[in-house]
């Protein structure tokens, strides 16, 4: 089964930098994709917390196990970002991943993994526009299914040095299977 990970807001990336545990993202052995989008509202502000880490991961991975993935939507932003430097990008890096998405699904990528921050998990406005073979989980999801399946030693413990800066919400346990794959969230990450 050819599946792709698609990071699709910046929060997962900034807690797993300040964990310094971004080498997850590479343990299910699948294509990691980084909207351009999402990566640039971790990277533009380069002295806060995490953002340098991204830019560092990034670099030695990137073309290899990880992609920065170009969207229309970062695109677009540009353009108003040089008329207004005030524009904000909110809710962009979702609409980038979708942009994404979409591209995988028409290269003959079976199906998705979208990792959110946990307190982003239920933009229900979102997830009502996602295809049926995708896996939406949480980051702390995401890092018990690695636990469970022996690839990393413990979860809580990644979870506990991102905490202080990261606050509460980043252990809140989410996965919402779409209906193309239901049951696969039981044998996550033993499935890929």
């Amino acid at each position: 089964m050819k599946i792709s990970l698609i990071v699709t807001d910046a929060s997962p990336l900034i807690t797993l930098a300040i964990a310094d545990a971004l080498d997850t993202l590479l343990l299910p052995g699948v294509k990691v994709i980084i909207p351009d989008m999402v990566n640039f509202e971790v990277i533009r502000h380069i002295n806060k917390p995490g953002s340098r880490e991204l830019l560092n991961w990034v670099n030695s991975h990137q073309f290899r196990e990880v992609f920065v993935g170009s969207t229309e939507t970062f695109n677009e932003f540009t353009i108003l970002h040089e008329l207004n430097p005030s524009v904000k990008s909110k809710n962009r890096g979702e609409q980038a991943a979708a942009e994404i998405l979409e591209r995988e699904l028409e290269n003959g990528v079976d199906a998705a993994i979208f990792l959110f921050e946990d307190s982003d998990i239920k933009k229900a406005n979102f997830l009502i526009r996602l295809p049926d073979n995708v896996l939406i989980m949480s980051t702390s999801t995401f890092l018990d299914g690695l636990e469970q399946s022996n690839r990393i030693a413990s979860a809580d413990e990644i979870l506990q040095k991102a905490l202080n800066i990261r606050g509460e919400a980043i252990l809140n346990r989410a996965i919402i299977p779409m209906s193309g794959i239901e049951g696969i969230e039981k044998s996550w990450p033993s499935a890929f």
